[in-house]
C-alpha cells in the first residue's frame, strides 16, 4: 500500500469516535435530536466508504486472492468477536464479504463502478422494502447489498474526487448538503415507499444517499488536515481499536475508551509501523498468497 494518508487516517479516527459514542452515549444510544441522527448509521457507513477507498489505493499492489484472503480474515474475526461484543452487533461480516465480491472490480473504468454503485443502491433499497433476508445478512442492521454500494463509492471517491483538491471541496459540501437533507427527512418526514427509506441500518436508497454524502464531508474535510499527531495513529490501526472497544465496550465509559484508545494508538505507532492486529493482518495475508501458488503447481 502506498504512503499512509494523513487525511484518511484523521477520517477513520473519526468514524471511530462516532461510533464510539453512537455506542456508548445516551444522545447515540437513543438517536436523539440532531446529533444523535448523525450518529445514527453513518460511523458505520463511513467505515464501509473507507474501505472502499483503501482498496482503491491498495489494488495498486494487491489483486483479488490478497482481497479474498483479507475478506475471509475479516469474517473470521466478525465470528471471533461476536461472543463478546455484549448488545452491539459487530460489522466486520458484510464488510469482509463485500471485499471478497468487490476485489475483482478494482480495475474496472470508473463509470462501470459508478453504474454497479447504482445497481447496488436500487437493489438494497428493493430488499430492504421486500424484507429479503436470507441468513439475516441482506437487512439491517449491516444490509450486505448496501454495504458493498458504499464500498464501491469509496472505489469511486478514491478515483475521481480525492486527486482534485476542488473536486474535494466540490464533492465535500454536496456530500454535507444531502446528508443533511436526509436528516431533515428522517426527523420531520414519512417517505412514501418503504425502498427510499432514510433512516440508519436500513439499505433504504435516502439512507445510502446521506451516508455517502456524510462520508464525502467528512473525508473531504479530514484531506485538508496537515498533520495530527494523535487522529493519525488513532486511524492508522483502526482494526485493532475496533476490536479493543467490541471487547471493552461493556465496561468502559465513551470518554474513558476515547481516552485509552488514542494513548494505546500514539505509543504504539512510536515504536511499530502498524497495529498489531494490522500487522498480523498482513502477516496472515502475506503467508497465505504465497503459499497458494506453490499448493496450485503441486496439484
Amino acid at each position: 500500500m502506498p504512503k499512509r494518508i494523513v487525511g484518511i487516517d484523521v477520517c477513520r479516527a473519526v468514524a471511530l469516535i462516532a461510533m464510539m459514542a453512537a455506542h456508548l452515549t445516551t444522545t447515540g444510544a437513543n438517536t436523539l435530536g440532531i446529533t444523535g441522527q448523525l450518529l445514527y448509521g453513518f460511523p458505520a457507513a463511513l467505515f464501509a466508504f473507507l474501505a472502499g477507498v483503501s482498496m482503491k489505493l491498495m489494488a495498486h499492489s494487491a489483486g483479488p486472492l490478497q482481497f479474498t484472503v483479507r475478506g475471509v480474515l475479516l469474517v473470521a474475526l466478525h465470528f471471533a468477536l461476536v461472543p463478546f461484543a455484549g448488545e452491539i452487533t459487530v460489522v466486520l461480516l458484510p464488510i469482509g464479504m463485500s471485499m471478497i465480491a468487490l476485489g475483482w472490480i478494482t480495475g474496472w473504468d470508473v463509470r462501470a463502478k459508478i453504474a454497479l454503485c447504482v445497481a447496488l443502491s436500487v437493489a438494497s433499497g428493493l430488499i430492504y422494502q421486500f424484507g429479503l433476508e436470507p441468513w439475516s445478512l441482506f437487512g439491517p442492521p449491516y444490509p450486505l447489498v448496501m454495504w458493498a454500494s458504499l464500498m464501491t463509492a469509496g472505489m469511486v471517491a478514491e478515483e475521481r474526487v480525492l486527486p482534485s483538491r476542488t473536486a474535494t471541496v466540490v464533492a465535500a459540501v454536496a456530500g454535507a448538503v444531502i446528508a443533511a437533507l436526509v436528516v431533515v427527512v428522517r426527523l420531520n418526514f414519512i417517505v412514501p415507499s418503504a425502498w427510499l427509506e432514510p433512516n440508519g441500518h436500513t439499505g433504504g436508497l435516502l439512507d445510502i444517499a446521506g451516508s455517502v454524502g456524510m462520508s464525502l464531508a467528512v473525508l473531504g474535510l479530514c484531506s485538508f488536515v496537515p498533520r495530527s499527531w494523535v487522529m493519525q495513529p488513532l486511524g492508522s490501526m483502526s482494526l485493532t481499536i475496533y476490536c479493543l472497544h467490541m471487547l471493552s465496550a461493556q465496561w468502559l465509559s465513551f470518554t474513558v475508551s476515547v481516552i485509552i484508545a488514542a494513548v494505546f494508538a500514539v505509543a504504539w505507532s512510536a515504536f511499530f509501523r502498524r497495529g498489531p492486529m494490522e500487522g498480523a493482518m498482513r502477516w496472515c495475508i502475506d503467508r497465505i498468497t504465497a503459499l497458494v501458488p506453490k499448493l496450485a503447481s503441486t496439484s
